[in-house]
C-alpha cells in the first residue's frame, strides 16, 4: 500500500501540533471521530501517530482519553502505547486553531489489512493459529478489567518494529461491560465496523461485550486464512437477494454442510481444515449464549499445538509470518 504523500513541502510551511509533533503524512482519515497522522516527535525524534478529533467531537475525545489512561495503569498485553492527550495549537498551512489530540506509538509495518493484501490467499494455518493465540491473550487481558474492544477489525491491529510484534489499537469504542458493582450488564451502544460486527449489535439488541468480540476476532480468523470474508454481514436474511446475503443465515440455522458448499462452488476458498471450520463457526455462532468463550477458544483442539508452544516455537512462528508478509512483497 502507497504511503499518503507528505503534507509538509518546505520547513517553512510545517504542519506542527502542539509545537511539538511536525505532520509527516495523513495515516487515516476515514474515521467519524478523527483523522490520524503519522508525526514527528522534536522532542525525543520518534515517530508517533497523533489521533487528532473533529472540534464537535469533544465526549468521544474525553472517553478515549479516560479509556488510554486507564490501560496505561493496568497490564494489557500487545497493546498500541498512549503517551499523552491534550487541546493544544495546531498549525496547518498557515492557520493555527485548537484541537485535541491523542498521542500513540506508531505501527511501522503497517497493519494486519495491509499485510494480508501482500499474500496470495492468506496465511498459513499454523500462522493463523499464532496470531489468533496473540489476539485472544489482549483481548482477554481487556475483559479480565471489565472492558471490551468494540471495534476488533484487521485495520485495528498494526504490526510495530522489526520483530513486527502484534497490537491492538483503536479504543474509540471500547467500554465497560461490568457496572460499579462489578456485575456483568448489556451494552446498548451500535459499535464496531458492520462486516465484523455481531449479529446482535446489527438487530440492535442490548448485549455482551465480550461475546460480540469473540464474534469480530472470529471473522478476523476467517480472513487470515482466507483473504476472504466468510459472509457479507451477519444478518440472517429473510429476502435472499444474492449468494453473499445466503451465507450467513445458513450459519445461524446450523445448515453447515450447505455453508461450506457454497463457499467452495462460487467462492473458490481454498481447502481448510475440520479444525479450523469447527472453531469458525462456534466464534461467529448466531446465539450469543451457545458463542464459544475465549477459555473455550484457547482449549479447542485448533489452538491445541499453539497454546503449548515453547517460546522458541512461538518465536518460529512469528517468523514464519514474517517471512510469508516480506516473501509476498518480492
Amino acid at each position: 500500500m502507497e504511503e499518503p504523500k507528505n503534507n509538509t513541502s518546505s520547513n517553512e510551511n510545517k504542519s506542527v501540533l502542539a509545537n511539538r509533533y511536525t505532520i509527516i503524512s495523513e495515516l487515516d482519515s476515514s474515521g467519524l471521530t478523527s483523522i490520524t497522522y503519522k508525526v514527528l516527535d522534536e522532542e525525543t525524534g520518534e515517530t508517533k501517530v497523533a489521533k487528532i478529533f473533529h472540534n464537535n467531537y469533544r465526549k468521544e475525545f474525553q472517553e478515549e482519553t479516560k479509556v488510554y489512561e486507564m490501560l496505561e495503569q493496568i497490564d494489557i498485553p500487545n497493546k498500541i502505547r498512549f503517551y499523552e492527550s491534550g487541546i493544544s495549537d495546531f498549525t496547518e498551512d498557515g492557520n493555527t486553531t485548537k484541537k485535541m489530540y491523542i498521542i500513540l506509538e506508531y505501527g511501522s509495518k503497517g497493519n494486519l489489512f495491509d499485510a494480508l493484501k501482500k499474500t496470495e490467499k492468506g496465511f498459513s494455518e499454523d500462522v493463523c493459529k499464532y496470531i489468533l493465540l496473540i489476539l485472544i491473550n489482549a483481548v482477554d487481558a481487556l475483559h479480565n478489567e471489565g472492558i471490551f474492544h468494540g471495534d476488533l477489525k484487521l485495520e485495528n491491529i498494526v504490526l510495530s518494529g522489526d520483530i513486527y510484534d502484534i497490537k491492538l489499537i483503536d479504543f474509540g469504542f471500547s467500554t465497560k461491560y461490568v457496572d460499579e458493582n462489578s456485575q456483568v450488564k448489556k451494552v446498548k451502544k451500535f459499535c464496531g465496523s458492520k462486516f465484523y460486527c455481531a449479529p446482535e449489535i446489527l438487530a440492535l439488541k442490548s448485549y455482551d461485550g465480550r461475546k460480540t468480540d469473540i464474534f469480530s476476532l472470529g471473522v478476523i480468523l476467517f480472513l487470515l486464512m482466507t483473504k476472504s470474508f466468510g459472509f457479507a454481514e451477519a444478518k440472517p436474511y429473510t429476502a435472499l437477494t444474492n449468494i453473499e446475503n445466503q451465507l450467513y443465515k445458513l450459519i445461524k440455522t446450523k445448515q453447515y454442510d450447505k455453508y461450506w458448499d457454497l463457499l467452495r462452488k462460487h467462492f473458490h476458498i481454498k481447502n481448510l481444515s475440520p479444525q479450523f471450520k469447527n472453531i469458525f463457526l462456534k466464534m461467529v455462532e448466531y446465539d450469543p449464549e451457545e458463542r464459544i468463550s475465549i477459555e473455550g477458544i484457547r482449549n479447542d483442539e485448533f489452538m491445541a499445538e499453539v497454546v503449548n508452544a515453547s517460546e522458541e516455537q512461538l518465536n518460529l512462528l512469528r517468523q514464519k509470518m514474517i517471512n510469508q508478509i516480506e516473501n509476498a512483497e518480492q
